[in-house]
């Protein structure tokens, strides 16, 4: 019969305390990382935006910032755009390859009703637009746009979020004010999508 077994040595209870103090150091350094930036910690969606930040790239996108607002009254198409582009109308959604490299589906608007931009841009300068899009209901709001370049056509993809609360918007219809810099586009003529879930607008400038 085989001597029994002497039971398991438990850790020093310094070794405890330091296990806890570097679990706990370690997290709150995590937390203060993210938190200076107003982004909660989520390993598994942000390794899902670096995949899909690899698949845009592969497959020849360019991610452009663009800063958008709401103005209190639009601008004249006059003081925006003196001699303004012509806008189409184009298909509804997202194009095909774009949206199947996107690791997330953006709320798109309904419509998009109008659009007023300039033809031209300076190479090194912003370029703005303005647009009236329709809100899917009236407990959305408009709050970021993304914009992707592949060669030399240019996406604007809004994005809508859902209210706090039992806030209502008092319109389905927003003004939004769109720029974006052309630093990053070399001289010569771009077509710019303002996609919509229905309806898309579609509209050339040239770089100087």
């Amino acid at each position: 019969m085989s001597a029994a077994r002497p039971p398991p040595r438990p850790l020093p209870m310094p070794w405890i305390v330091a296990a806890i103090v570097l679990f706990i150091l370690g997290y709150t350094v995590l937390r203060l990382h993210y938190g200076k930036r107003g982004k909660p910690f989520e390993p598994y969606h942000d390794l899902g935006e670096q995949a899909a930040t690899q698949r845009l790239l592969g497959l020849g996108y360019q991610r452009i910032p663009v800063d958008i607002e709401r103005p209190a009254d639009p601008l004249p198409p006059a003081r925006l755009a003196p001699v303004a582009a012509e806008v189409v109308a184009a298909l509804g959604g997202l194009p095909e390859e774009l949206g199947g490299a996107l690791g997330f589906k953006p709320a798109l608007p309904a419509a998009i009703s109008s659009v007023t931009a300039p033809p031209e841009a300076a190479p090194a300068g912003t370029y703005r637009l303005q647009f009236t899009c329709a809100q899917p209901d009236y407990k959305t709001q408009i709050h970021g746009a993304f914009l992707y370049r592949k060669d030399r056509q240019l996406f604007l993809l809004p994005d809508f979020e859902k209210m706090s609360g039992q806030l209502l918007a008092r319109s389905k219809e927003s003004v939004v004010l769109a720029s974006f810099p052309t630093q990053s586009l070399k001289p010569g003529r771009y077509t710019v999508t303002l996609c919509g879930g229905r309806t898309s607008k579609s509209w050339a400038f040239t770089v100087k």
